[in-house]
């Protein structure tokens, strides 16, 4: 395949300005439709970029236009029911975070995936951030030796996005499952992808809508998804996550709090023989029986450019991604061992 055939679905503000400009960058895509229910703006952006097809459903796209590829940018429990009617049209798909909210509706859809031999990947775009590259090499080069304690964190002072994410029935959950996951993943990733044994977590909404003056949140695009601003979900998490090789990561989300502003997401990582921390990129050594202190020096890249160019390969090689399928079940399964364990007030096994 030389060159793949793409729709985009779900065309939001991000999808315009991120998923779209760089699948159009890269020369071995064409970009020939766009899906959204909103058809007025799907029309616009359509315009804007010069692309050849609009429709208001993904049953509307498969009809009318063949595609090797989706992308699929809309509402968290939306992503399940349109990923498995692109699989089965043998439709390469992308989705953003999460998979879906849907623990038994993902792992239907994986197996449908299987069947037709249908590449999934999620988009955990700090995976392909090149700080995170570099700290990868160390661990997979044993530099750090045996990894056995993460602390991932990520607050925001007045940051709860406007829109349906702050809707249950929408998104599936909320601080913990919109950016909460984005931390876990790059911790657990860098942890080596151990499988659980138990979680101990709390999720709490305390802020809920703020009415705090001088601040600016992002929001959605499409008015009309929680046009009455239901918040009905988590705007702090924290958990205590133990691994089967006994490492345990140690998180902590939030929306909105009254403290100090994380600049960006903050992963430390412990080994017995270096550490690494995040951001900035900082390595911890003992080298001839010297602490040592390391800050690399690199040329940043745009992560989400290399993350849509490696599912773009992966469509044409068939090469397993980065972030497949299976890895983005095991992290909502995480996510939702925290909200069990909140609701239950206890640990719970895996």
């Amino acid at each position: 395949m030389n060159i793949v055939k793409a729709a985009v679905i779900g065309i939001g503000s991000i999808a315009e300005s991120v998923h779209l400009k760089y699948l159009q960058k890269n020369e071995h895509v064409l970009v020939k439709a766009l899906v959204d229910m909103d058809l007025e703006r799907a029309k616009s952006v359509a315009r804007n970029h010069h692309i050849p097809h609009v429709f208001a459903s993904i049953d509307e796209l498969v009809k009318e236009v063949h595609v090797d590829a989706v992308l699929i940018c809309t509402p968290n429990a939306t992503h399940i029911p349109i990923a498995k009617k692109a699989a089965e049209q043998q439709i390469h798909v992308f989705i953003e975070k999460p998979i879906g909210t849907n623990l038994n509706e993902v792992k239907e859809y994986l197996t449908l995936a299987a069947k037709k031999n249908i590449r999934t990947m999620v988009g955990m775009t700090h995976r392909y951030r090149r700080d995170v590259s570099i700290i990868r090499k160390y661990i997979d080069q044993g530099m750090l030796g045996n990894l056995y304690y993460a602390k991932a964190k990520l607050f925001r002072r007045r940051g709860t996005p406007r829109g349906w994410f702050t809707n249950q029935d929408l998104s599936g959950g909320g601080a913990l499952m919109d950016i909460g996951i984005h931390v876990l993943d790059l911790a657990w990733w860098l942890m080596g992808k151990q499988e659980i044994h138990s979680i101990s977590g709390q999720t709490l909404t305390k802020l809920g809508n703020y009415r705090t003056k001088y601040v600016s949140a992002w929001s959605s695009t499409n008015k009309k998804l929680n046009a009455n601003h239901t918040m009905n979900v988590d705007d702090f998490a924290s958990a205590y996550i133990r691994l089967k090789n006994d490492a345990v990561i140690h998180l902590e989300i939030a929306w909105a709090i009254n403290g100090e502003q994380d600049n960006g997401v903050q992963v430390e990582l412990f080994g017995d023989k270096g550490g690494a921390k995040l951001s900035p990129l900082t390595i911890y050594k003992e080298e001839n029986g010297v602490c040592t202190e390391t800050t690399p020096t690199y040329e940043d890249a745009e992560a989400f450019e290399i993350e849509i160019n490696h599912f773009i390969e992966c469509v044409k090689t068939g090469k397993e991604p980065l972030s497949n399928g299976k890895q983005g079940y095991q992290l909502l399964e995480m996510i939702m061992g925290i909200y069990e364990s909140s609701k239950q007030k206890k640990e719970v096994k895996f």
